[in-house]
């Protein structure tokens, strides 16, 4: 690293921009590359290295794209599975990890390119020795997906009202799964982490940890050191018990009253301080209504959660919110404003501003409503809209009578 740096700085002196910002990115993917995830995330931080990179030339950004990516597999062989995640993601999430590492060429049906186009593409292509193994990428941000958006759809299953997402991408293929007749051993290493999550699902970390036993992940993990590959692969199954603890918790906690902390233990085979201090965070973060009692070893419930009727009711309720916010938008759309036309009485009636009938019940007298002209000047219809400038139809509006000065009552006017 002090080399790299002593290099660096020799880029530095030269002055030009880019080859200052190609110089940073170099040095945080060679931190990364060697474990030192901290101080490749404080370079990128400190430098602004994304902002940056994104108003550069494209050479740059996909420089920084396999920082991004290489970042993510160091997190995720020093275990920290929320930062390899978010990293992966941006590199993952649209299938598009070939393209945005310049690893090779996308063929979509309906590609719009030019012969010069797609030879400028060719010519930034990374040689075959520099490539990123992409099935090691898909493996690890599925991985990370799983220990994160597992125990999360199982507390969204005990209140509704948590409407977080965390990984699109598992939630679309566990769907995908789940719409399956016939199911099958997994064929690829996505499928085996799928499976792996509806294991987890259940609380079953036997059967998650013998779907990812055999990937091909452990092996390239980490090159120059293939034995490193069987230690992270140890510590992702540490990670698969913690989550199927608090996913089993999330899950089963409204039948139970009380639970032992030896039979947690004995059920995930971890010690017996791990898991006290597992389901102690989780009370902490009122992820789950229990307390322990004085010997701390029995875990009591409290039934707080809605009945399946209360769950009904609120389901009903969101829906219903839903089905109004939709018509409000409608009604938005047709009227050209956010439902407060001018509200002001210039006349007589106190009827809605559209069942005019000729008998003072709009509430602009019988002339209706001003941008509006009636084909006879009276009678129920609503006349053609007047060619004239459009107007503001907001909040300025709905008190008309408070910021002219009529006679009406507005916000800021008092009666005489």
């Amino acid at each position: 690293c002090a080399f790299m740096s002593k290099l660096c700085r020799y880029v530095f002196k030269t002055g030009q921009t880019r080859l200052q910002w190609r110089a940073l990115l170099c040095q945080a993917y060679h931190l990364a590359l060697h474990d030192h995830f901290q101080e490749a995330r404080d370079l990128l931080h400190l430098t602004n290295l994304q902002e940056k990179a994104l108003e550069s030339d494209v050479h740059v950004q996909i420089l920084y794209n396999r920082v991004l990516a290489q970042m993510g597999l160091c997190a995720f062989r020093l275990g920290k599975i929320q930062e390899a995640h978010n990293d992966l993601m941006a590199v993952c999430m649209h299938n598009k990890a070939r393209e945005l590492l310049a690893q090779g060429l996308s063929y979509a049906k309906f590609a719009d390119r030019t012969p010069e186009q797609e030879r400028a593409e060719r010519l930034r292509q990374f040689p075959y020795h520099m490539h990123i193994n992409l099935e090691v990428l898909d493996s690890a941000h599925h991985l990370c997906a799983m220990l994160l958006e597992v125990p999360n759809l199982a507390m969204q299953a005990i209140d509704p009202t948590n409407k977080r997402i965390i990984s699109r991408v598992l939630r679309r293929a566990l769907d995908q799964y789940d719409k399956q007749v016939f199911t099958g051993p997994p064929e690829n290493a996505k499928e085996a982490v799928v499976s792996a999550a509806k294991a987890l699902q259940k609380g079953d970390w036997q059967s998650a940890c013998a779907a990812i036993e055999d990937l091909k992940l452990w092996e390239h993990i980490d090159v120059g050191h293939p034995d490193n590959g069987a230690k992270v692969r140890d510590m992702v199954k540490e990670k698969i018990k913690t989550e199927g603890l608090r996913t089993y918790l999330f899950a089963y906690a409204s039948i139970y009253d009380a639970f032992h902390l030896d039979q947690l233990v004995s059920m995930f085979d971890l010690p017996s301080k791990i898991v006290h201090s597992i389901v102690s965070k989780m009370m902490i973060k009122e992820e789950i209504t229990a307390f322990w009692d004085e010997s701390s070893k029995y875990l009591l419930m409290q039934h707080v959660e809605p009945t399946p009727l209360q769950r009904l009711a609120l389901t009903l309720a969101d829906r219903g919110a839903q089905a109004v916010e939709n018509n409000e938008r409608l009604v938005d759309h047709k009227t050209g404003g956010y439902g407060f036309k001018e509200q002001g009485r210039e006349g007589k009636g106190g009827g809605r501003w559209d069942q005019g009938d000729g008998k003072g019940q709009r509430r602009f007298g019988k002339g209706g409503v001003p941008g509006f002209e009636d084909r006879k000047g009276k009678g129920k219809g609503r006349g053609k809209t007047s060619s004239g400038p459009p107007r503001s139809r907001g909040w300025e509006n709905a008190r008309a009578g408070a910021f002219s000065g009529g006679a009406q009552r507005g916000w800021g006017s008092r009666p005489n």
